[in-house]
């Protein structure tokens, strides 16, 4: 568990990624086109495509960036995929030489850097890309840290005759962190799928880009525009470069 790194998550998750449950992408390929007004966009930790290709559909100039070389050829493997750029590196620590209207970053993929500093440097390295008003979009989950009990919790996600998926996390509230694994059983078979996170508060994550020389427009509940409030479950938070 102590090998966790930026590049463990494409390795492990990398055959299984495309067939979990995620969200429909319609409602955030919507607004992020909307937020793009016609400019390039640039996606941190693009995975497999889920948003990039159908954004690219649409007409969209998308470039985007992953430290998982598995990922990207997962994404290069889809039809429309492989004309995608893509660049190899870490997202908590990088640089362009193209200037971007938009800079995305979803899934909550800001909570897999490990520290406070490394995501810090991923809002000024999504800063320096945009264009002077450009904007950087945020999606991630509401922590609630009221669903551990000792500071863990498991869970049974899915069980059958021959097949449990139970997930064990580990709580530390004075860092923010939740060490996950997801244990597949199938037939007698075990895998092991973790996730590390060190998750932000909503007011932490405006300070991290005030200091990036951005500044909050909006936060809703969701891609569909749902107010922001204390019974929200998610987040999709928008900020803006300063002009200057």
């Amino acid at each position: 568990m102590s090998d966790w790194n930026a590049e463990t998550y494409g390795s492990r998750w990398s055959e299984i990624y495309d067939g979990l449950p995620w969200p429909g992408p319609d409602q955030a390929v919507d607004q992020l086109a909307k937020l793009a007004g016609g400019g390039p966009v640039l996606e941190l930790a693009i995975g497999t495509g889920r948003l990039a290709i159908p954004l690219a559909q649409r007409g969209v100039e998308i470039h985007g960036i992953d430290s998982s070389a598995e990922m990207i050829e997962k994404l290069r493997s889809k039809e429309g995929g492989a004309d995608i750029p893509v660049t190899l590196g870490d997202i908590s620590s990088f640089t362009t030489e193209k200037k971007y209207s938009l800079a995305f970053l979803v899934l909550n993929t800001i909570y897999a850097l490990q520290s406070q500093e490394a995501q810090l440097s991923c809002f000024a390295s999504a800063a320096a890309a945009l264009e002077p008003g450009g904007t950087f979009v945020v999606e991630a989950f509401m922590p609630d840290p009221t669903r551990f009990r000792r500071n863990s919790w498991t869970q049974v996600h899915d069980i059958g005759l021959d097949h449990v998926l139970i997930e064990a996390d580990r709580h530390d509230p004075s860092t923010q962190q939740i060490l996950e694994q997801h244990i597949h059983l199938k037939q007698g078979k075990v895998e092991l799928f973790p996730a590390f996170l060190r998750y932000i508060w909503p007011s932490e994550m405006d300070l991290m880009a005030k200091l990036a020389g951005m500044s909050l427009v909006e936060r809703c509940g969701g891609w569909s525009g749902e107010p922001f409030n204390a019974r929200s479950g998610n987040q999709v938070s928008v900020y803006r470069r300063d002009e200057a």
